[in-house]
């Protein structure tokens, strides 16, 4: 067996994040230069740490084996004569200097727990005795991110990351965004499941923007600046009409968050139709008056339109955001439910009630928030005429802005070069696993930092569960695999298991009465 100390080989070139190695003698045995093995190169008074991230043979074709090698860092002795290491090179080793695999004593150095807090989430991908951390503080002040293609392990690997942060801090406040009622089951009773069955956002919380997305539907452009301006009078309205003859109600703007009347809404756009000298101007009251009493006659969305909701946002905010935690530190706003049409404005409204409520707090009582988006690209894709402009705004502002506010942002994508770059360039931390899109790929490979490059080959080939992890949140770019949940603690992402499935037949007429009983009925409930 190789002594740890034995030369492998000498360096060969050095240019910014990377180096390559010749290997020499008995050097090219493959036991010492697996993929992920971790390397050292004298330089200076200490050592220079790297990742073998490639294997090659030299330029002529003959069996000299070269190593690309990813620098990770330096091992420096302290005054104590104590080991350390230091992410990042300060100086490189000079050509021809020896290059030896490094001690088991290195590695552990390397890939110690770090001292700050810090949750186990797996192993390093070739070493599965060897945890890896991520550093909690680093990884939610600086925002992140979670990439993977459908299939890689993607909704696991958000339950398991959230899972780890709960178990350390059971009075955190996250709020989780899931679109397809994936992860209610998976947390069970130290989540918050919020959906439209148990939640009120009633029209008047909606700002301006929002409500005509909702009630502004038909008609050209010239048509549609109409029936906003209409819109935007009888909503001012219908604000003030609620504060009464206070001092303050003239100071009310269309966008003020004051209670007021569906019903309300509908009498002042009457009012205004009936002045009208010419009956052929009436055309844009009645597209919106059409419209929104056919919302409100709709059964899925009696959380927007259940005349009277009283001044209720301070329950709401709390509720959303677990003020107080009550045992329960993660809402899940389950979107499942939500008609496809105002998805987008339900988000929007999430999120800007999140950032507005946290703007306005006394920052020092205001703890901190973390806002998991699933699906993001949906919500904050990369082309603005695609989607709700105010959903991506308010997902950006967060991005951008949230930071300064105690606000945490996660975006989870499997379409990632369909996510808005503006959004993505404010993580501090990536985690990218399975992508088989090229246009994936070459947007990972922009947000990666060099040190991680020579780890992007391995993008397309990663297996379920593993993941390319970079940025703030970890010590150093690393190659992790994912601890495996409990089936009983899965998201419901999985994919139907045909084969076995299709070898029985437990579907009857009653099954189709309760389905379309549930498709009546717009609910889950039998």
């Amino acid at each position: 067996m190789r002594r740890m100390d034995e030369l492998l080989g000498r360096v060969m070139s050095v240019a910014e994040s990377q180096m390559t190695v010749m290997l020499e003698g008995d050097g090219a045995r493959q036991e010492d230069c697996r993929i992920g093995s971790i390397i050292k190169a004298p330089a200076n008074d200490h050592a220079v740490v790297g990742a073998i991230a490639a294997t090659r043979l030299d330029s002529n074709g003959h069996a000299h084996k070269i190593l690309v090698v990813d620098l990770l860092g330096e091992l420096l002795r302290d005054r104590d004569d104590r080991v350390r290491f230091n992410a990042g090179v300060s100086c490189y080793p000079l050509s021809g200097a020896p290059v030896t695999i490094a001690t088991e004593a290195d590695v552990a150095t390397v890939y110690e727990r770090p001292a700050q807090s810090a949750i186990r989430v797996g192993t390093l991908f070739h070493d599965r005795e060897r945890p890896a951390y991520l550093l909690v503080n680093e990884l939610l002040s600086k925002h992140f991110a979670i990439l993977g293609s459908s299939g890689s392990g993607k909704s696991c690997a958000v339950t398991l990351l959230l899972s780890a942060i709960l178990a350390e801090h059971p009075y955190a406040h996250v709020v989780l965004l899931d679109p397809h009622d994936e992860y209610a089951a998976a947390f069970g009773g130290i989540a918050e499941i919020v959906n439209v069955e148990n939640l009120q956002l009633p029209l008047w919380l909606f700002d301006f923007e929002e409500i005509a997305r909702i009630l502004i539907h038909a008609g050209n452009e010239h048509e549609r600046e109409a029936q906003g301006l209409i819109l935007k009078e009888a909503v001012t309205r219908a604000r003030r009409h609620h504060a009464g003859n206070s001092r303050d109600a003239m100071s009310i703007t269309v966008d003020t968050p004051v209670p007021f009347r569906s019903s309300d809404l509908l009498r002042f756009l009457y009012e205004s139709m009936g002045r009208l000298d010419k009956p052929d101007t009436a055309l844009p009251y009645l597209r919106i008056k059409s419209r929104l009493e056919s919302l409100r006659d709709d059964p899925r969305l009696a959380f927007m339109f259940s005349d009277f909701h009283p001044d209720t946002l301070s329950r709401i905010a709390g509720r959303i955001l677990r003020i107080p935690v009550d045992r329960k530190p993660l809402t899940i706003v389950d979107l499942s439910g939500v008609p496809s049409e105002i998805t987008d404005v339900v988000v929007s409204l999430t999120c800007r009630l999140i950032f507005d409520f946290t703007v306005w707090s006394e920052r020092r009582r205001m703890p901190p928030v973390l806002l998991v988006c699933e699906e993001a690209q949906r919500y904050a894709p990369a082309d603005e005429r695609i989607g709700f402009a105010a959903t991506t705004r308010a997902i950006t502002r967060i991005a951008k802005e949230g930071r300064k506010y105690g606000i945490s942002l996660a975006l989870v994508s499997q379409q990632p070069s369909e996510l808005s770059v503006a959004a993505v360039a404010q993580c501090g931390t990536i985690m990218a696993m399975r992508l088989g899109s090229d246009a994936d790929q070459q947007f990972v490979a922009r947000v990666l930092p060099d040190a991680a490059k020579g780890m992007l080959s391995a993008l397309s080939s990663l297996p379920t569960r593993q993941a390319i992890v970079s940025g703030r949140g970890v010590p150093l770019p690393m190659r992790i695999r994912f601890d495996e949940l409990p089936a009983q603690r899965r998201p419901r992402s999985e994919a139907a298991e045909f084969s076995s499935a299709w070898q029985r037949d437990d579907a009857d007429a009653r099954f189709c009465d309760d389905v379309v009983r549930r498709w009546r009925s717009q609910s889950r409930q039998s």
